[in-house]
């Protein structure tokens, strides 16, 4: 049962119609039995031994390191209890969901001992629980929070439970804070305003995914898988594509996530603020996976820097090297760590190249470049607060993004083949052909020209949201103030859209969420 399928519709509407029904303080259970069904349906059910495992973990540690802190010099107990915690957290991780950094390591040092080794390594291919890099890193913020006092441990097991599966999120999250969602085990009263809020934002939410994203994988799959054929500018064309078919399918599951939960009073953080706005890379990454990046500089970056070792590095470069680039460089390890966990946490050395080494080696250049750039533009006299300077820092920062998402790439080009044939336009004389864009090709991706026509009515449609939220917080606070007629008209004429364009039906399944294997 995915969050996109009838059933799942089904499921959401039942759960909310006995929510509101039976009494305020059985709701947060009720809340726990979804959370169990949708699992059941939606995973491999045994698999669920790992959230259980987890939780059991997190509960015992936040109540011992409690205990321990309210003794006498107690807090190295605390700190022993915490840090064990953490560990024991992390390995189920690494083991199950991190295979891909450990095993192409052990496979050569076997390999090259004996081979017959590999068989039992081989043999040895658990399957991850859905949502796993989401709810390790929730549980783990959990866990230090109750350790730095900043929240009270849960003595109720299944109530910490609940948090840890909470089903909406299970998906591709948000990383959600406990502090965030104690309004699951709270009651809540039926509000029209809510079910209205949450069923358009899952009906945008679907229009994204079904609509778009669904389309353009269509393109991205056709370039990426032919490579004899498609090539050249074609490279160019997947390099830019890509990475609106990841806002659309990653920012359209948070939005049904979101939706789902608001229609039961649930309000999870928001992980995406119009990104392709952002005209820098350090706003970027505070418009794009808010959670994920919050969550690090929360328990990386912010500890990492308070750190003794840390401090006494930065006095000793201050001194040798002057306070601006004893900053700097103190920044700069902290930042090469907050990246690196990143990177780690998708899983595969191609992230570490591609998400870990070159976002930090942008931002690290954008931070001493950037007095520099300033002098120039002013110096030329360029007017950066006019609309065209903006539209290129913002077409800057989507270029920079986009040569990094392209590590997320599998098949024949992936990402260090793409980026090279991008080159190759330029260095080889006749290599690419422009008009190709023109020329009809692009149908041999896979893809008609009705559905490529929805494409860019798709995109327009979200620039013009995005503008709206920009200026109104939510393109639906600006519906709501419209005439009644006029909102009923968007709404249902987005209905129609999904229901007619939504690309699902006898056969089809949508593609799983390109954030979901996270």
């Amino acid at each position: 049962m995915t969050i996109t399928s009838f059933w799942f519709l089904v499921f959401v509407v039942l759960g909310v119609l006995i929510y509101y029904v039976i009494p305020k303080k059985l709701q947060w259970l009720e809340l726990l039995l979804l959370s169990l069904v949708f699992y059941w349906f939606a995973a491999t059910p045994y698999t669920i031994v790992y959230l259980i495992a987890v939780t059991a973990i997190a509960y015992a540690a936040s109540i011992l390191s409690s205990k321990a802190q309210q003794k006498e010099n107690g807090l190295k107990k605390a700190w022993a209890v915490t840090g064990t915690a953490i560990t024991v957290i992390l390995v189920i991780w690494l083991v199950v969901k991190g295979r891909g950094l450990w095993y192409p390591v052990l496979a050569k040092i076997l390999g090259a001992l004996k081979p017959s080794f590999m068989d039992g390594v081989n043999a040895f291919q658990p399957v991850a629980a859905l949502g796993m890099g989401y709810f390790t890193l929730q549980i783990l913020g959990y866990v230090i929070d109750c350790y730095w006092g900043n929240e009270e441990p849960q003595k109720n097991p299944l109530k910490l439970f609940l948090f840890v599966g909470w089903f909406p999120q299970l998906t591709t999250g948000p990383i959600s804070r406990y502090g965030q969602l104690k309004s699951l085990f709270e009651g809540h009263s039926f509000s029209y305003q809510n079910i209205c809020m949450g069923a358009q934002r899952i009906l945008w939410g679907f229009f994204k995914k079904l609509v778009i994203a669904e389309r353009l994988g269509i393109i991205v799959s056709g370039i990426n898988g032919d490579f004899a054929q498609f090539h050249g500018c074609w490279s160019w064309i997947l390099l830019l594509i890509y990475p609106l078919q990841m806002y659309a399918d990653f920012s359209g599951c948070m939005d049904i996530v979101l939706g789902v939960s608001e229609l039961f009073d649930i309000r999870l953080a928001e992980n995406f603020n119009n990104p392709f706005f952002a005209r820098s890379s350090q706003e970027f990454w505070q418009r794009w996976h808010i959670t994920l990046g919050s969550w690090a500089k929360d328990y990386v970056l912010y500890p990492l820097l308070k750190w003794g070792p840390m401090i006494r590095f930065g006095k000793a470069t201050k001194k040798k090297f002057g306070r601006k680039w004893g900053k700097f460089l103190k920044n700069c390890v902290g930042m090469f760590c907050l990246w690196m966990v990143m990177g780690i946490w998708h899983g595969g050395y191609r992230y570490i190249l591609g998400v870990s080494l070159w976002y930090w080696v942008i931002l690290m250049l954008g931070n001493l470049l950037t007095p520099w750039f300033e002098k120039i533009t002013k110096r030329l006299g360029m007017k950066v607060e006019s609309f065209s300077w903006h539209l290129f820092q913002s077409a800057r920062t989507y270029l920079i993004y986009a040569v990094g998402a392209a590590f997320f790439l599998r098949g024949v080009f992936g990402g260090a083949g793409l980026l090279k044939d991008c080159l190759r336009v330029f260095a080889v004389r006749g290599y690419a052909n422009p008009w190709v864009i023109f020329d009809g090709t692009i149908v041999n991706t896979g893809i008609a020209y009705r559905d490529l026509n929805l494409v860019i009515l798709g995109i327009v449609l979200m620039i013009i949201v995005a503008i709206l939220r920009e200026k109104y917080g939510y393109a639906r606070i600006w519906a709501a103030g419209q005439s009644v007629v006029f909102r009923w008209m968007v709404w249902c004429l987005l209905f129609v859209l999904v229901l007619v364009y939504g690309m699902y039906g006898s056969g089809y399944e949508a593609g799983a969420f390109i954030y979901q294997g996270f």
